[in-house]
């Protein structure tokens, strides 16, 4: 197999489990996390094994950990970008100085940024393409923990240059990990930040013992708002149906991993949202998309009645099942 350097930014969940899946395809790979946050990266050389993020996963000898950002990105071909959306601009801004002319950037991370209300993509295309870089996007139903543990899996990856496509998919695709072409950059990337704010309501719905009747309806009304919010801001309405779409929905807000679903869930339960976090103890994508996507619902004139329950339960702190039930019978 020919040698290619490969890192992933980001020791979280996902990123832990992409790197585990490249050295799973017989390439060695760096992994950088946050320097506030140094205990994944310091088990993973111990142990072999990120305790805090996803314990219980051996990874293999191929999986090298690298606190230094400059000798973890500088003579890297690819570089697959797994961090938090809050965090995106930032790291990017930093790890950019370093890497060489020509790289390959994958974004692993599902939302948008905050500041300029852009997709990721532009994100890190608008560092990247200052030293002639090209990017792809990954995005699907891939829960970490599954994905890791080498169980089917199955993605989008969407690119305007189809060499790099083809790039990443041989980099990553395997006997249990398929990757699916789609030209729709914006269709695939509101998919995987639009499925965490509405996994908080269906993981409300877990934590008031809604029943299975009722978490379908609100996966159609999810889908609906989803499908138009993509058509308005230039993706495709029919990724809707897609693996970014409608997978990424039902994997986000039924698996018991799910942070976002897990953080709803606790939130039904009758914690605060500020507990409810500190009980998934992980970033909780969802709070913040949630305001992000009201905002483009607002500027294109989009009425988003299930995101704005989201908000007034999970940001405005109303009570769960009152505002559950004020959407089901004005929608239906």
């Amino acid at each position: 197999m020919a040698k290619i350097a490969l890192t992933v930014l980001g020791a979280g969940n996902m990123g832990t489990a992409v790197a585990e899946v490249l050295a799973h395809n017989g390439y060695d790979v760096k992994i950088w996390n946050f320097e506030g946050d140094p205990e994944p990266l310091k088990a993973i050389a111990e142990s072999h094994e990120n305790k805090k993020y996803f314990p219980g996963l051996k990874l293999s000898p191929r999986v090298r950990p690298e606190p230094d950002l400059q000798k973890a990105v500088q003579d890297t071909a690819v570089v697959f970008v797994a961090i938090p959306s809050a965090f995106f601009a930032a790291t990017l801004s930093r790890a950019v100085r370093f890497m060489k002319k020509g790289v390959v950037c994958v974004s692993l991370s599902k939302g948008l940024d905050e500041k300029k209300m852009f997709f990721l993509s532009q994100v890190l295309d608008d560092e990247i393409k200052k030293i002639g870089g090209k990017s792809v996007v990954l995005s699907g139903p891939a829960i970490a923990k599954d994905l890791g543990h080498g169980h089917f899996t199955a993605m989008n990856i969407a690119g305007k240059d189809s060499k790099t496509v083809q790039l990443v998919s041989k980099l990553l695709q395997n006997d249990y990990l398929k990757l699916v072409p789609s030209r729709d950059v914006i269709g695939v990337q509101l998919g995987g930040a639009c499925k965490n704010v509405y996994a908080l309501i269906l993981g409300i719905c877990d934590g008031l013992e809604m029943p299975m009747n009722t978490k379908a309806v609100l996966v159609v009304s999810a889908l609906q708002e989803m499908g138009e919010l993509m058509k308005a801001l230039g993706g495709k309405k029919e990724t809707v149906y897609e693996l970014a779409g409608v997978g990424d929905l039902i994997g986000t807000s039924f698996s018991l991993h799910s942070r976002n679903r897990r953080c709803g869930e606790y939130v039904g339960k009758g914690k605060k949202i500020k507990e409810a976090v500190a009980e998934v103890g992980q970033v909780v994508e969802g709070i913040q998309a949630v305001k992000l996507i009201l905002k483009l619902g607002r500027k294109k004139k989009i009425k988003l009645p299930l995101a704005e329950t989201v908000e007034r339960v999970v940001v405005g702190g109303r009570d769960a099942r009152e505002e559950l039930t004020k959407f089901l019978r004005k929608s239906f």
